[in-house]
């Protein structure tokens, strides 16, 4: 029997890092899509959202392939452009900061594709990352000016789920984009370490979560919006509010305001899994339901209990 080698330890790194870089691009226009003001600079942030997105599944899907684990926190250099955003946030200039970083974020993107097409050692990943690189070159153009994204929905679709499996699978989705957007920018906000690593704890789940009903939609043919919807938008504005207009020595009350939401968010995400459990009639979105209802219940908990130190 033949065993397939592991990556290189260098490739491992190239796939990792283009995959930190991947989710900046992601925290970036996910900022711009919740808080920008400029309505062109918006639809290029949903547009960027949705390749981006694109970009995340492939190059996770292509990475399990290789026993590769990618994680989905922004990290390295990449969290130095993140935290700029989050200083935009606060002073309100928002779409400026996005047009200025987003270049700065989707060239450093494209770069590490070419590098990886180029210089990994696996012939595999040489491929994989090849094929990528038109899609992130016409993003690359886009911010630039020199070309256009076309427009992206905001409402999921399929033309194989029926309503009410396309709505629990748009809802599971729009809920776990929304906790990974929260745990990210939590991870780079707080000063406690117990609020750290429940973030890092909900980027990863949330993560797996996110690449389970990818997957699922692209079985079934069913588009899900890569942006945070305008039902969950209150939630994430409370915990981007909390930012503050100005940095302070601790983190304490913006802690507190992404903890509270996090109880009620959860809660809420428990209550409507037990509905799907007891009333789905598709297997496979009842299971998935099944197997997260821990994980919900456990960062419900958690959340509860670290509110109250």
């Amino acid at each position: 029997m033949n065993v397939p080698s592991a990556p290189s330890y260098g490739d491992v790194q190239a796939l990792q890092s283009a995959a930190s870089a991947t989710e900046l691009v992601l925290f970036l226009s996910q900022f711009e899509a919740l808080s920008g003001t400029d309505a062109a600079t918006q639809q290029l942030a949903t547009s960027l959202l949705n390749d981006a997105r694109n970009v995340e599944l492939a190059l996770n899907g292509f990475a399990a392939g290789e026993a590769v684990i990618l994680p989905g926190n922004i990290v390295g250099n990449d969290q130095l452009l993140a935290q700029q955003m989050i200083a935009a946030v606060r002073a309100g200039d928002v779409d400026q900061a996005f047009s200025t970083l987003i270049v700065q974020a989707q060239t450093s993107l494209l770069g590490q594709f070419q590098t990886m097409a180029v210089a990994a050692q696996d012939q595999d990943i040489r491929e994989f990352a090849t094929s990528v690189i038109p899609t992130l070159q016409n993003d690359l153009d886009a911010v630039l000016g020199t070309a256009t994204l076309a427009p992206v929905s905001e409402v999921a679709s399929s033309t194989t789920l029926d309503a009410n499996d396309l709505n629990t699978t748009a809802t599971y989705y729009a809920i776990n984009i929304m906790e990974r957007f929260l745990g990210q920018l939590t991870a780079l906000v707080t000063t406690r370490r117990p609020i750290g690593l429940y973030a890092a704890k909900l980027i990863g789940d949330h993560q797996g979560g996110l690449l389970a009903l990818g997957s699922y939609a692209a079985s079934t043919s069913t588009y899900l919006p890569a942006m945070i919807p305008s039902a969950d938008a209150p939630m994430a504005d409370a915990v981007v509010a909390a930012l503050g207009r100005r940095p302070t020595r601790g983190s304490a009350r913006y802690d507190r305001v992404y903890l509270k939401e996090m109880i009620m968010g959860h809660f809420a995400a428990l209550k409507f899994t037990d509905s799907v459990v007891a009333s789905a009639q598709n297997p496979t979105i009842r299971q998935f339901a099944a197997n997260v209802g821990p994980t919900i219940n456990m960062h419900l908990v958690t959340a509860r209990t670290l509110y109250r130190l």
